[in-house]
């Protein structure tokens, strides 16, 4: 028993001096009662030796403070500064009171408290893997009203190296161990260069609830100051900034004045008389007994009826039908591409997806920034089908010339009008989230202030991030076109040979000003669609300049309005291809054409050099792959037809939804817009994700379109109509033209507005 005794006596000392040698070399945790034995993090020196520090070396102890990387991971640091996070000593006497109130509260987990506490994360997540918005709960916390209310605020956290640390890894680090330094998680952050083609890992957005007596700039004082004394020790520092248009509560904040109440009074008013004469319509059209009203009395123009049957008219013989399905298919497209932009650009999971496809592609989501290309074409196909005939008839040349540019625009104003109302006034009041302020607000305050460039159609030369409807670049630049087409227009019929010449110049022109310009500035040749444009595309420097300015899209609309003239020319010598040459041409003319427009994706590669010649042929040749198909397509369909293919484009579908792409194209960004800026947590970017929203909101974008045209668009287009042409037994004179000319000229009003 003595010699047991003895034994058990030594080994407990030999524990105990074991203890004790640990805690003095830090090797112990204590936790309330329980000790914890842990071996020592791995350090790494920054000595002349440059070699590892291990546990247990006691020759480098004294290298121990000159450690590369923090002793603790993020997460770690951002919980020990947030678990007890309190907005103490800043703020207002009514913020200091209620911070008292919910602590109090909290202590005693009084419901309303803890609901308040528990709506955010004190632990980020997912860092490394590039999650960057901690939401939290957003309804969780601003549904607290009694006795304090609770305010949601979105804050923005930057982690930065401390002045003079260095992370670089040179030639004092070259003897380290490469699987240590490459491998070791802080090095993500701490060594982070921002790329374009990734999502910052050395930031994040986090949310947190406060109550609503305090101010943005009291948050970002006392987190600012809670953050220090963690990161501070570590060598590193997290810079917060709080804008205070992120910081919400749960009624709508956007201001209801005089301007709100009159636009919801209008639309309001006006949906009203719509119906209300739609019912007398119905009534009159059902009845016998009572005098069936013309179609072109004044307020019958307000009738769904009469809108729907425009709307669905189809007439099999007319030729122009292919267009609205060229139109409708491109439309499609677009959306896809508006809706992978505004998923990309807002709060997302799984960013692996979004940086492969920089990599990996598909690259016709990183090429096809030229995709309304087609839009112009067809608005100068068209034209000359649909002005010529004016300049036909007698009358005063200035008449001529002003009245389909006065008609065009006139027909235009009205959905573009009522937009522009829509989102200053009434979308702001839509919706909520912590994302609603910052995402549709500054939509309005830029409609309110510079919706008069819009209706000047000089929104393309004003600088981006003040544009009102950051669709309205295209319009201008199509009324740009448009104006200078009608003098084209108007020269040809007068002369064929000087306008035909005239003409060739300026689309010579217009093919060779985009090379000179980006040789010019050193330019990029693509509008690359990295990150920082998703998420803001009016800070784009290439958006602002080059992507926008008409002079730099012309060759479309030229291209078409000349291509009008050889299908003329065609016609006449009644040329035809066989359909194999047909479909064999426009299958290699399509790859051709694709293989170029997909060469922009070797931009995308980093640390590539810059050849300006390269980038210069680039956007002039962008500008091309579109309407080269274009071309292809119209000269074979008029003169040789497609057989059973052209049946896809030209049906009774396809002809009604071609005509509401004026209306789509105006509401698409904001249905969008409000989709995604309503959203509570982060989206998880897949392609199942990304093809469900794209269906949900092209489905959504059509209806709203559908909306747009029967309140506004057909029923004031209609007045404008009777105003410029007047009834129909006044044009049955000029439907005698020649065939085509006589399918556009009853299609006249319709055709002149309808620029997409």
């Amino acid at each position: 028993m003595s010699i047991q005794w003895l034994l058990r006596w030594s080994m407990s000392i030999a524990t105990l001096l074991a203890l004790v040698l640990a805690e003095s070399n830090g090797q112990v945790r204590k936790d309330d009662d329980n000790i914890l034995l842990l071996p020592k993090p791995i350090q790494l020196s920054t000595n002349n030796s440059s070699r590892l520090v291990l546990a247990g070396d006691q020759n480098d102890t004294s290298l121990q403070d000159k450690d590369i990387f923090p002793d603790s991971w993020v997460s770690d640091l951002f919980y020990h500064a947030l678990a007890n996070f309190t907005m103490r000593r800043v703020g207002s006497t009514a913020c200091q009171q209620q911070v008292e109130m919910y602590v109090k509260h909290l202590q005693n987990y009084t419901d309303w408290a803890v609901r308040m506490g528990e709506s955010w994360n004190r632990y980020p997540i997912g860092i490394l893997a590039g999650n960057k918005y901690h939401m939290g709960i957003y309804d969780e916390c601003v549904n607290v009203h009694y006795p304090v209310k609770g305010q949601y605020c979105l804050t923005e956290i930057h982690l930065n190296p401390s002045k003079g640390k260095n992370y670089s890894f040179d030639n004092e680090t070259v003897n380290l161990d490469d699987d240590v330094i490459n491998n070791h998680a802080w090095k993500t952050i701490l060594e982070w260069i921002d790329t374009p083609d990734q999502v910052k890992r050395n930031s994040l957005n986090l949310g947190i609830c406060i109550p609503d007596s305090c101010l943005a700039s009291d948050l970002q004082t006392s987190l600012q100051s809670e953050l220090d004394k963690v990161f501070l020790p570590e060598n590193f520092k997290a810079v917060v900034q709080v804008d205070p248009i992120m910081c919400t509560v749960s009624e709508d904040m956007y201001p209801y004045n005089t301007a709100y109440y009159i636009t919801s009074t209008f639309f309001v008013l006006l949906a009203l008389i719509c119906c209300g004469v739609t019912v007398f319509h119905f009534i009159q059209l059902s009845w016998k007994q009572i005098k069936i009203l013309p179609d072109d009395v004044f307020f019958i123009s307000f009738s769904f009826i009469k809108s729907g049957k425009e709307l669905l008219k189809y007439d099999k013989n007319n030729e122009l039908n292919i267009l609205n399905g060229l139109k409708v298919l491109t439309m499609i497209f677009i959306l896809f591409g508006h809706r992978f932009m505004y998923l990309a650009g807002n709060p997302i999971n799984n960013t692996t997806f979004l940086e492969n496809i920089y990599q990996y592609g598909p690259d016709i989501l990183l090429t096809s920034m030229n995709l309304v290309d087609p839009f112009f074409f067809i608005t100068g196909f068209i034209m000359y089908l649909t002005v010529s005939p004016i300049f036909l008839k007698p009358g005063p040349v200035w008449f001529k010339l002003a009245s389909p540019v006065i008609y065009r625009i006139l027909r235009m104003l009205p959905a573009y009008c009522a937009m522009m109302a829509i989102t200053a006034n009434i979308v702001p009041h839509l919706g909520d989230g912590p994302l609603w302020p910052q995402k549709t607000w500054h939509e309005a305050e830029m409609c309110k202030k510079y919706w008069w460039t819009n209706l000047l159609f000089i929104s393309n030369f004003l600088n981006a991030k003040y544009e009102c409807l950051i669709v309205s670049w295209y319009i201008s630049c199509d009324v740009q076109f448009f104006i200078i087409g009608v003098i084209m227009v108007y020269i040809y019929t007068k002369n064929n040979k000087y306008g035909i010449g005239l003409l060739t110049s300026i689309l010579v022109v217009s093919i060779f000003v985009p090379f000179i310009i980006t040789i010019l500035t050193r330019g990029e040749g693509i509008l690359k669609v990295h990150i920082p444009f998703l998420e803001n595309p009016r800070q784009s420097i290439t958006f602002n300049g080059s992507y926008r300015a008409s002079y730099m899209r012309a060759t479309p609309f030229f291209t078409g309005l000349i291509m009008s003239f050889i299908i003329n020319k065609l016609k006449e010598k009644k040329m035809k291809l066989s359909l194999i040459t047909v479909y064999t041409g426009t299958f290699i003319v399509t790859v051709a054409c694709l293989w170029v427009q997909f060469y922009g994706a070797i931009f995308y590669k980093r640390h590539r050099p810059y050849y300006p010649l390269e980038q210069a042929l680039y956007s002039t040749f962008s500008h091309c792959t579109w309407t080269v198909v274009c071309v292809w397509v119209s000269g074979c369909y008029y003169t040789s037809g497609y057989g059973l293919l052209s049946k896809l484009f030209d049906n009774r579908l396809m002809v009604p939804l071609g005509r509401l792409s004026y209306s789509v194209f105006l509401v698409n960004l904001i249905v969008m817009m409000m989709s995604q800026s309503s959203q509570r947590l982060p989206t998880f970017l897949s392609a199942k994700s990304l093809l469900d929203a794209w269906i949900y909101d092209t489905f959504k974008t059509y209806l709203m379109g559908l909306a747009l045209y029967l309140i506004v668009e057909a029923p004031f287009g209609n007045l404008i109509k009777l105003i410029f042409w007047g009834n129909k037994k006044k044009n049955s004179s000029i439907r005698k033209e020649k065939p085509i000319e006589k399918v556009t000229v009853v299609e006249t009003p319709k055709k002149v507005m309808t620029h997409l």
